[in-house]
């Protein structure tokens, strides 16, 4: 097997996977929190990073018939959740092609906010410290 190369996903917010902390999906990028997966809560989204389908199935779920694919994380192999292959309902249909997180399997990361370099760092530091740092660093 070759080299595993982990993507990372640059946004405020990230849900990553529980067991490895492999990036999977943006936060913002969830269209519905109030989905019910096999283990509780789960989160409905439009696309997914550092992840593998596994084999196709037909399964009877909440909302009827649907032929789902078993979302593995890429890094450690744990299931995270399934992606919607087809939806037998006509009504279900805008499912297809999205995919499923189970929230008991990720969990959410809060990344720090990159500084612009357009900032002045020496000013950034004052308003923190409450001082005028420019005026201490006159020699």
């Amino acid at each position: 097997m070759g080299l595993m190369l982990q993507e990372f996903i640059e946004a405020p917010s990230v849900y990553a996977c529980l067991i490895c902390r492999a990036h999977i999906a943006k936060r913002d990028d969830v269209i519905s929190r109030t989905f019910q997966g096999r283990l509780g809560r789960a989160y409905l989204t439009e696309s997914v990073v550092n992840a593998r389908l596994g084999e196709g199935e037909d399964r009877l779920l909440m909302t009827g018939m649907h032929t789902v694919c078993n979302l593995h994380c890429r890094l450690c192999d744990s299931v995270i959740g399934w992606k919607y292959v087809h939806a037998f309902d006509k009504s279900q249909q805008y499912k297809e092609g999205r995919y499923v997180l189970e929230q008991s399997r990720i969990y959410s990361i809060d990344q720090p906010v990159e500084v612009s370099a357009d900032v002045d760092l020496l000013q950034l530091a004052s308003c923190e410290l409450g001082a005028d740092v420019t005026s201490s660093m006159m020699i």
